[in-house]
């Protein structure tokens, strides 16, 4: 067992831990998230259901195979931002956030889930990430922050055309804006 909370803005040993398939928890644009290069690792850590998908942040839609030029206007739209898509089945996002887009500049695309255990809470910060963790069997590295809101990214997707979850982004916006192109 082996749960270590760092100070924001220490990412030299954040890319070891996520390059060597360690999970980590920090703040993204919305809640507290779990990341790692390894899905398997979120879904033993969140004690999560195998059939409920986890979300792939990337840093660029050029990570998602097939778009549409509609889809691609879409995401120029909202991207970065709290929209996750999905494409031939797969999530995607964007996060509008600094330390999680430069991360994902240095290792690549990263699965990433809130930072709970499945069907409890969302944790608030990263001093509850490290009470609730604390006894993780696997390698987990908490860094320093909090939700940013209570509001998860709205998820649409682009393969039925439907919205999944209603979130940060009114799934009537992206609808019109989609009717506009």
């Amino acid at each position: 067992m082996f749960v270590k909370k760092i100070k924001k803005g220490d990412y030299s040993e954040v890319v070891d831990w996520i390059i060597n398939g360690k999970a980590i928890i920090m703040e993204t644009d919305t809640v507290m998230g779990i990341l790692a290069k390894n899905v398997d690792i979120i879904y033993k850590i969140k004690q999560r259901p195998i059939q409920k998908k986890i979300v792939l942040f990337v840093n660029s839609y050029n990570s998602i195979p097939n778009l549409t030029e509609k889809e691609k206007k879409i995401l120029d739209k909202y991207w970065p931002g709290a929209l996750t898509v999905v494409k031939n089945g797969i999530s995607y996002r964007m996060p509008n956030h600094h330390d999680v887009l430069q991360l994902l500049t240095i290792v690549g695309p990263l699965y990433s889930s809130s930072a709970n255990i499945s069907g409890e809470e969302t944790i608030i910060d990263s001093n509850e990430a490290l009470k609730v963790f604390s006894n993780c069997d696997d390698l987990l590295l908490i860094i320093e922050g909090k939700n940013l809101t209570n509001t998860p990214s709205t998820v649409f997707d682009f393969d039925k055309f439907l919205c999944l979850r209603e979130g940060m982004i009114s799934s009537e916006d992206i609808i019109n804006t989609f009717k506009s192109l």
